[in-house]
């Protein structure tokens, strides 16, 4: 059920936020404007990492 949200969140992303969610070694840096995603991308990453460990 769990994973199945998150492909449902990750569907809905464009292309860089994708780039962020899939990167899941090493430290990123998102650089934003407010309101365009930047928690949503940063849980969702962090969803991912827990998910592919």
């Amino acid at each position: 059920m769990q994973e199945d949200f998150f492909k449902e969140q990750l569907q809905i992303l464009n292309k860089a936020q994708k780039d962020v969610v899939e990167q899941i070694y090493g430290p990123i840096m998102v650089v934003a404007g407010p309101g365009t995603g930047k928690t949503q991308i940063i849980a969702l990453r962090t969803a991912n990492i827990i998910l592919k460990s």
